[in-house]
């Protein structure tokens, strides 16, 4: 996430991904809470995580930013991953994700209200977001930020549901 730089909250900082994060990533989606509705719906692997960090580079070095790794200031640990992917369509989608541990605290709402202005400073319009229609929190916290349910099964995907805002 991040225009070249970080992007901030009262309790979290989204900065680029380092390699060095590989293996907290892999812990992260080792958790099947974590993991059961973010892509396939299996954990990283090693290659998959390098993939992911060197495509969040990638995307950050051609448009100015991208997807990042969530810090918890209080410990400074990766605790997540948040920003603006490019799928296959190239269009910006927002996504997030955090650790178990760190659900139901609202961070999420913070995260996502600070991705959120990134988006208008930007122009970004619509916020684009994919989530599975098993994933009610998820759900939850996005409708209750302004978006609209667009398309179920979005791209084919029956556990793909597309929402907007804006």
């Amino acid at each position: 996430m991040l225009d070249r730089a970080e992007l901030t909250t009262p309790r979290l900082i989204v900065r680029p991904f380092h390699d060095a994060d590989g293996p907290a990533l892999i812990a992260l989606f080792a958790d099947p809470r974590v993991h059961r509705f973010v892509d396939d719906g299996r954990p990283l692997t090693p290659a998959r995580a390098r993939l992911w960090i060197t495509r969040s580079r990638e995307n950050l070095a051609r448009y100015g930013y991208g997807t990042g790794a969530v810090i918890a200031r209080d410990g400074e640990k990766l605790i997540g991953w948040a920003g603006f992917a490019r799928p296959g369509d190239g269009s910006e989608e927002l996504i997030y994700g955090l650790a178990a541990d760190h659900w139901g605290r609202g961070l999420g709402r913070e995260l996502l209200r600070a991705l959120l202005r990134f988006a208008e400073a930007r122009a970004i319009a619509p916020v684009r977001a994919t989530v599975d229609p098993r994933n009610v929190r998820s759900i939850a916290l996005l409708t209750r930020n302004g978006f609209t349910l667009a398309a179920k099964g979005h791209g084919g995907d029956p556990d793909s549901d597309l929402y907007l805002r804006g």
